[in-house]
């Protein structure tokens, strides 16, 4: 694929943050230097003070949707150092309490109502509000919502994930790494990857994200989100190689390569992997197939098992 924007080209290493990030704590810690990165207009002071309140409602799990609310509406007034800072926090917040809030849609009550009603994936907050008939579902749904959640359905199941398209409103006041990270979970978060054990999104489109996700370990390697993405690509990089339960890479019996994966390698390699660490894994890989004729032999299979383990072992 590689078609998301054009956010990973060479650019300056992003700012460490330090343990400002962490959920605990109160005034931001210095940046590079001992001094908080450039806060565009904003006064030192004026930002503090904005952060100061911020992290008054981000502490506190119960006025969550009041954080998220407080920073859309202050963020472009302190600054991308700490507007970094509190999207990240925001997102730590969202993330811990995601557990505890995904227990209200588990009753029996609330599943019914919105299985009546029909809701899938595809629906929109607004299409799924209008359908719901019970008012404390109703209200519920509006929760979710307010939190930076989205409903999401799996197996005859509801339940709530991170909604990270609702975190590209804070892009221009953050830095680039993080925006990039935003956009790569966006991604994924909009569209997953797999659904009950098989890969739901095209051949091109999975290689596609991990060579991005690839890319972004190497140009932020101290970025405060490396870690999550190479976690993220812990995921993705052996559904490259093998498939899924439901999409296996090789035929369960005849050990063949899925003749349309291996166009996708084809397709992914035309321009040469270049310095891409996930394209260079998959150049080896096809010179190997093309030794086995597209099957999975003892060599083929002890490469794979030798990349997946450098990914799946951290």
């Amino acid at each position: 694929m590689r078609t998301l924007p054009n956010y990973l080209a060479k650019t300056a290493r992003a700012v460490l943050l330090g343990t400002a990030l962490t959920l605990a704590g109160g005034t931001v810690i210095a940046g590079v230097g001992g001094q908080p990165v450039a806060a565009a207009s904003a006064s030192t002071a004026d930002a503090q003070a904005v952060y100061n309140q911020f992290r008054k409602y981000v502490s506190n799990p119960a006025s969550l949707a009041q954080a998220r609310k407080y920073l859309m509406n202050h963020i472009s007034k302190v600054g991308s150092w700490y507007g970094t800072v509190m999207t990240l926090q925001l997102e730590n917040a969202q993330k811990a309490g995601l557990e505890r809030f995904s227990e209200k849609l588990y009753t029996d009550a609330v599943q019914k109502a919105l299985m009546d009603a029909q809701i899938n994936n595809d629906m929109t907050y607004t299409e799924i509000q209008k359908r719901v008939k019970a008012p404390a579902v109703r209200k519920l749904m509006e929760e979710i919502w307010e939190k930076g959640y989205k409903l999401e359905t799996s197996e005859g199941m509801y339940y709530s994930v991170m909604h990270y398209e609702g975190f590209k409103v804070f892009k221009p006041y953050i830095s680039k790494d993080i925006a990039a990270y935003i956009d790569i979970m966006a991604t994924e978060s909009n569209k997953p990857s797999t659904f009950d054990a098989g890969i739901v999104i095209t051949w091109d489109e999975l290689i596609g994200r991990a060579a991005i996700m690839s890319d972004y370990v190497q140009d932020y390697p101290k970025s405060n989100r490396t870690a999550a993405i190479r976690n993220e690509m812990s995921y993705t990089v052996p559904l490259v190689l093998l498939g899924s339960d439901n999409t296996p890479a090789y035929d369960y019996d005849t050990n063949e390569l899925d003749p349309e994966l291996r166009r996708a390698y084809d397709h992914a390699l035309m321009e040469g992997p270049g310095d891409n660490k996930v394209l260079n894994i998959l150049a080896k890989l096809v010179t190997l197939l093309d030794a086995a004729g597209d099957k999975k032999t003892p060599a083929v299979e002890s490469y794979l098992d030798q990349v997946v383990k450098q990914y799946t072992e951290l």
